[in-house]
This record gives structure tokens, sequence and C-alpha cells, in this order.
């Protein structure tokens, strides 16, 4: 159960199939029933002094691993469909009991009423104690017709194997023993069947990645892309510096035009509530956008349409990627999302953690040397090579978040989303955090972050700023500016609006302004969405959409064209 949580995750991001995370769990736990079969069945078979021929010592075995194999199937199966622990454990310890006092033993067959006899048949212990009890007492030293001074065959008409067998009523003949292991091994791949089912159509939590497309996306491609030298658009903006450490991933302009997005009224299901209102922007290569406004003004739902993470309402408008429209499968390949609150396998190191996201989500025609460098390129960026061999369990929140980062950044994505990266954290760890998100941007790739109420030193560390007031409506968007002097001036030249005091943090005197804050000082004399629509930053912006690489195709920047929804291929996903 509780990976779980981490296996949603991780196919989200394609990872791997579903069918491969069962075959490779199944796989996974035989070594170690193959061990506990050797170990309680040496034990048990000698001290309880059953007979001393190997070859029925085998036998015994291989029952017993079978039936282990078959009972870790039943469990894995009540964990892939339980909707939680407290449902799945109790369900477990009765369905073991039910098992037990059905199998013949405690209760004989003939004991069971004919309403339950179904309950005998169908448990697993049933078929191993019945294959058990045949393969010692249909043995040579035991299937006599004289044992111990008795003569079996003269006073009942049967050996003393079968007499014994068939007190308890349990079926005579030798066959029922291979029927036995049939039927374990049957079970077990039966439950593994379902366990696949379970995991691939229930989840229980709100699904994430949705296809934010109104046609239907066809089969898109996954192919290596490689970042083209000294490249700029035709007008000559947004030329991205790279270092000179080869890269995996594309360089890309994300842009969003006109972007609507529309919820049922909870209170009246025909009406349409809409959340985001014509919302334009674009982040670049090598930058981080700030995306920020009041509680209800949408930011985050404004970044989860944009990561197509809305499974629910209305969108319209377009996201594009190189000035190119984004599909589905697109943004799901060439992004990666760091949850506020994420999920990883505890009993990993952040080395191992940051490899299996490595392996797994980058292409299969890349070289495994390519993928450890881009794992120590994730150490380097984000400060972690002190507990880069640490175990996950007991790290500190920070450290977490670093790590959420690494995970998503070890894919080599074009474009990382972080929403609240700094939530939870003091104002030192906050810095580190955002000192690493503001390293990982010089690496070119895209950075788009919602944050609330940052440290003057975190605001500082952005580079665009996308303000929403709320009711999903635009109220500034465009570059900060050292110091974030180009926010200051737009505000300021607003009237009504009081200066900055000096040492005040611009970003909780902006929130202020606009009624996000406490000061409310110019939020009810002053409409500032119609300020911002009929202002220079938004004929900028209406410019800057226009060019090619943002909302036009540019022959110098290349789509972002896949065909296979996950990364590795089958053998890496196993």
């Amino acid at each position: 159960m509780a990976e779980r949580e981490v296996f949603y995750k991780q196919r989200g991001a394609n990872f791997f199939r579903t069918a491969s995370y069962v075959l490779a769990t199944s796989a996974s736990q035989i070594p170690l029933a193959l061990v506990e079969t050797l170990i309680f069945g040496s034990l048990v078979y000698w001290l309880c002094g059953f007979e001393s021929e190997f070859q029925l010592f085998l036998i015994f075995e291989f029952v017993l691993l079978v039936m282990n194999l078959a009972m870790g199937m039943w469990f894995f199966f009540l964990s892939s469909v339980g909707p939680n622990e407290n449902v799945v454990t109790p369900l477990g310890m009765v369905s073991v009991l039910v098992f037990i006092i059905f199998a013949g033993f405690i209760v004989t067959k003939s004991q069971i009423p004919d309403y339950l006899i179904w309950a005998h048949w169908i448990s697993p212990m049933t078929w191993s104690i019945r294959a058990l009890s045949i393969n010692q007492y249909r043995s040579d030293n035991m299937d006599v017709c004289v044992y111990d001074g008795v003569d079996y065959c003269a006073d009942y008409g049967m050996t003393m194997g079968v007499y014994y067998l068939d007190l308890f009523g349990i079926e005579t003949e030798k066959y029922w023993i291979v029927y036995g292991i049939i039927y374990s091994l049957v079970i077990y791949v039966l439950f593994m069947v379902m366990s696949f089912l379970g995991l691939e159509y229930l989840r229980y939590e709100a699904p994430e990645n949705v296809d934010v497309s109104e046609k239907p996306i066809e089969d898109e491609s996954y192919a290596l892309m490689h970042t083209p030298k000294n490249s700029t658009n035709s007008s000559g903006s947004h030329v991205v510096q790279l270092d000179n450490r080869e890269k995996n991933f594309t360089p890309v302009t994300m842009a969003f035009q006109d972007l609507h997005y529309f919820v049922p009224n909870p209170k009246n299901p025909s009406e349409q509530l809409e959340l985001l209102k014509g919302i334009n922007g674009f982040a670049v290569p090598g930058s981080i956008t700030a995306l920020m406004g009041s509680s209800g003004a949408g930011k985050t739902t404004l970044m989860d349409v944009i990561a197509g993470r809305k499974t629910s309402g209305k969108i319209t408008g377009k996201i594009l990627l190189n000035g190119y429209e984004a599909t589905d499968l697109a943004i799901r390949r060439c992004t990666g999302y760091c949850e506020q609150m994420d999920v990883h396998s505890e009993a990993a190191t952040i080395r191992e953690a940051l490899t299996f996201s490595s392996f797994l989500r980058q292409d299969a025609s890349i070289p495994d040397a390519k993928k450890y460098d881009s794992v120590n390129e994730c150490i380097e960026l984000l400060g972690l090579e002190d507990i880069a061999d640490q175990i996950i369990r007991g790290s500190s929140v920070e450290q977490m978040k670093r790590l959420t980062i690494g995970v998503e950044l070890a894919a080599q994505p074009s474009v990382i989303f972080l929403d609240e990266p700094t939530s939870g954290l003091d104002a030192r760890s906050a810095k580190l955090i955002m000192d690493g998100v503001r390293k990982v941007a010089d690496s070119g790739r895209t950075i788009i972050c919602t944050i609330h109420q940052p440290s003057s030193e975190v605001f500082y560390l952005f580079d665009s700023l996308l303000l929403l007031k709320r009711g999903g409506e635009t109220v500034f968007y465009g570059d900060l500016g050292p110091k974030c002097r180009n926010l200051v001036d737009y505000f300021e030249g607003i009237p009504g609006v009081s200066p900055l005091p000096v040492g005040y943090n611009p970003a909780t005197w902006m929130l202020e302004c606009i009624g996000a804050g406490v000061g409310n000082t110019a939020a009810d004399s002053t409409d500032f969405v119609s300020c911002f629509r009929n202002s220079a930053l938004n004929s900028a912006l209406e410019a800057n959409m226009a060019k090619e690489g943002i909302s036009v195709p540019s022959p110098d920047l290349p789509e972002m064209i896949y065909t296979e929804k996950r990364a590795a291929d089958s053998k890496t996903q196993m």
C-alpha cells in the first residue's frame, strides 16, 4: 500500500507500463519466497519426522513454494484494489482465516455445509494440504497394508495411507498432487492479471495527466532531439546561451494563448464557471516565470492547465511549444512537474532515485553513460553531493524538495513546472531551494513556478511574472527587471497606488496593491485588469506573442514530435 502512491506518480510520469510494474514486482518476490520456503520447509519437514526420501522432500518444498507465491499474489491484489490500509488489512486477515478454516484440516470436507462447500474448493490451502497429505501417505513406507501391527487391508479393505486420507475426506489418487500445484500456479497468474487490471483502471485519487486539446490526439512519437547550436529565431530575440556541457534535451519556449477554463457550477450544474479568462503569456529557455496571485486567482489552475493535468471542465485556447501547437503526448514527454508534497520510495538512496528516473524517462537510444552523467548533473545543480548516497527515509523537508526537483530534472525535460516549491520552508531553506532552481534555469531549461508571497531575496531570482487577480484575469505580465524595477515602476504609475516603501518586499506590496494582501491600498477603486489591458506591457506581450518561435512556428526551432508514450524500452521497464 505504501508503494502504491509511488507507483501512481511514476506511471503518471510514463516511467513504465502497469504490466511491466506488475511483472517486475511479481518476479522480485520469487527469490524471497524461495528462501522462505527452503528455511521453513527444511525445518518443518525433518523436525516433524516426515518420510526421509529426497524426492518427497522436493515435492513438499515445491508445493510450499507455489502456495507461498499464490498467497503473496493474493495480498498484492488486495493492496492493488483496496482503497486504504484500514480496509485491506482486516480483509487480508479475514481471507486467511477463511482459507484455513475451509482447507479441510480444521473442519473436514464432510462437515462443511453444502452451501459453503465452494469456500473449500477455492481455498489455495485446500489444494496444498491435499497435495502434501497425499505426498506423505501414499509414499512407499506408508501406503502399505500392515503398519504398526494393524492389517488395514484386512480390516478396512484399503492400505494404511489411503485409510487415513479417507478418514479426513481427502482424495487419495496421486494425480491430485499435480492438480494442487497447477491450481496454485493458476491462482498466482489469475491474481497477477487481476492486480494489473486493478492498478490500470482503479485509482483512489484524482488523476492528473489529461488531454488539454479539444480534438483527439493521434499517437505521437518520442524521438531524441538535439539542441541546435547557436540557434535564434528570425527576430533575433530570446537567444539562449548554454554552457559547453552536452544536453540531452531541447530548449523549448512554452506559450499559452487566450486560455479559458470552464467548470460546472456546483450550485447549478447547467451553468459554467469561468476560472481562467483569456490568459496570455510565454516562458523562454533559461528563465524562471512566476505565477502569482491571491487565493482563488487561479495560478495553480493555470499551471495545471498548461501542464495537461486538468481532468474536468472545458479548456479553450492554445498551448504552444516553440511556436507549434502542443499535443498531450508532447507536453507529457518534454515537461516535468514537481508536486508540493511529493512521494518517493523511502528505501532507496537519493542517487538511486535519480538514476531510476533517468533510465526510465530518457530515451532508450541515449547511452547509459550519458544517463549517469545527467544524474551527476542533477546532484551538482541541486547541491546534493553530501547526501547523494543517503537513504531517503529521514530526509528533511528541504532535502525532499530538492530530491523532487532532481527526480524531474533527471528525465532531462525541456520545461519544469514547480508547484509552491518553498511552501513549508523557512527563509534560509527557501533561498537554498530557489538558488538550485536558478541553476537549473541557467542550464537552458524553461521554469514555470507558482509561489505565494516569497521573500525579497527569492523574488529577485525570478525573471518574469504573470500576476492574476481573483477571478482568473491578468493584471501584470512582463520581465521583472533588476530588483523588480519594471514591476515597481508599472504599479507606481497606476493612479491611486501607494509607492513602494523603502526596504519593503515588492512581492508583498504588489499583492497588497491588487487586494490580495492585507493592505488593499487601491484594490477597491482601481480596475487593474483594464489598466493592464490598456498598458504598454500588454502591447509588448501581444507583439512578442506574434513572433516566430512563440506562437508562430520558426524554421530555426524544432517541433517536439514523439512516436511512443514511454521513453524506455520494455526491457528497461522490467
